[in-house]
């Protein structure tokens, strides 16, 4: 087993397109790490420059005690799980998880002895003398991983190895590699879109946009205390509310308006305002949808708003509102405890009034969009604006017409 050591990794490809800025990152040894953000954020890129499949432009990467920039992927003692399997159609299970070991020439004896041994951790004994097309996607998943198993890696990544499959079985394997990981217990390196597959399977977690990290930690720190508004918006489902709001200090303490509406800063985010050069007079509010809470109407310090649209969950209604600033809500509540009558009634509210748990709020700069409390916070890149340059194009087409 290792640990994997990522400096000031970066990939910028020919054309000048940087897909990765100066990744840094200590994965220590039988660790899970997951690399989660939207669609072209760079994560599969770190993780198949981890693996060798692609070359770095700057920086270093070390498993165990080695430094592995130049060094062959099939020498770097890993083991990888793809998006499509990857299996080989004429071969039987039996000989798919084989495959590998048979290329090293390990001795027959200990050949079938490790297969067997992958075959029982993943409950597919009984499937080793069917081909691939005559398994589901979830059973082919596992013979992916098992192939990868039987190699005893010092690290094992894992590129969006689930995202083939329905949510039912998804939900299923997953629990599946929680097991996995307790029984095999090595370096995991997972890359997935999916937050709730980040949630679930992550000793910490690896948030990334546009080639940037944005933050990592355990999922209860990414969830209570955002680094930026990306990282909050991106995290939970539903996902964060987010309020315009002022900041004013009153008898040494801060409190947040949402229009006339008072809300208490909470007391560690008070003190790391009192640290601050320049406590900002306007902020973004940020709290999750469980915490605002149904109040009657003209509470002190309540907010009104609209219903727009009422989600039935079963054990939870997710009503989705709108203020009087045209600012929508989504408020998440639990009616588990309520009699039918009761979930009628609030379902046909056509206006509903909330107050915030204040304890949970977070407050982000406008400017950076960083959360005001988390001391290092990166700062949300900015998007850019990709300009077409119109004469040039008309020209090319031009050209190509010119040639045929």
């Amino acid at each position: 087993m290792a640990e994997v050591i990522l400096k000031n990794v970066r990939k910028q490809y020919e054309n000048g397109f940087v897909a990765v800025h100066d990744f840094n990152l200590e994965i220590k040894d039988k660790e899970f790490i997951v690399l989660v953000g939207p669609s072209g954020c760079g994560k599969s890129t770190t993780l198949r420059m981890i693996a060798g499949l692609e070359d770095i432009s700057g920086g270093e990467i070390m498993i165990g005690e080695n430094v592995v920039n130049d060094m062959e992927p099939k020498d770097r003692d890993i083991a990888m799980v793809f998006q499509n399997y990857a299996l080989y159609p004429h071969m039987s299970v039996y000989e798919n998880i084989a495959f590998g070991l048979r290329l090293r020439k390990v001795p027959n004896d200990e050949v079938h002895e490790q297969v067997v041994r992958a075959a029982e951790i993943l409950g597919i004994s009984d499937l080793l003398g069917r081909k691939p097309k005559q398994l589901s996607g979830g059973q082919r998943q596992r013979v992916a991983i098992g192939r990868a198993i039987v190699r005893v890696p010092k690290v094992f990544l894992m590129d969006e190895p689930l995202s083939n499959l329905d949510a039912k079985l998804r939900n299923q394997m997953r629990a599946e590699i929680i097991l996995l990981r307790e029984k095999i217990n090595t370096t995991f390196v997972y890359v997935t879109h999916d937050q709730t597959e980040a949630m679930t399977l992550g000793d910490r977690i690896v948030i990334m946009k546009d080639g940037y990290v944005m933050q990592v930690g355990t999922p209860q720190e990414l969830f209570n205390h955002p680094a930026n508004l990306f990282v909050a918006g991106f995290i939970g489902t539903p996902q964060m509310n987010f309020f315009d709001v002022d900041l004013k200090k009153e008898n040494g303490k801060y409190a947040a308006y949402i229009g006339s509406a008072r809300v208490n800063v909470p007391e560690h985010i008070c003190d790391a305002l009192a640290k601050r050069d320049r406590v900002p007079e306007k902020a973004v509010l940020g709290v999750r949808p469980e915490n605002l809470i149904i109040c009657k109407e003209g509470t002190p310090d309540s907010v009104t708003a609209k219903v727009a649209v009422n989600e039935m969950m079963g054990s939870e209604i997710h009503i989705h509102a709108v203020c009087d600033n045209e600012k929508k809500v989504i408020l998440r509540v639990q009616i588990a405890d309520m009699t039918d009558e009761e979930q009628n009634a609030l379902i046909k509210q056509p206006t509903i009034s909330f107050t915030l748990r204040e304890r949970t709020i977070n407050l982000f700069d406008v400017d950076d969009g960083t959360n005001l409390a988390v001391e290092g916070a990166v700062p949300v890149p900015k998007e850019e604006k990709k300009t077409v340059d119109i004469a040039a194009l008309a020209k090319g087409k031009k050209e190509k017409k010119k040639k045929k």
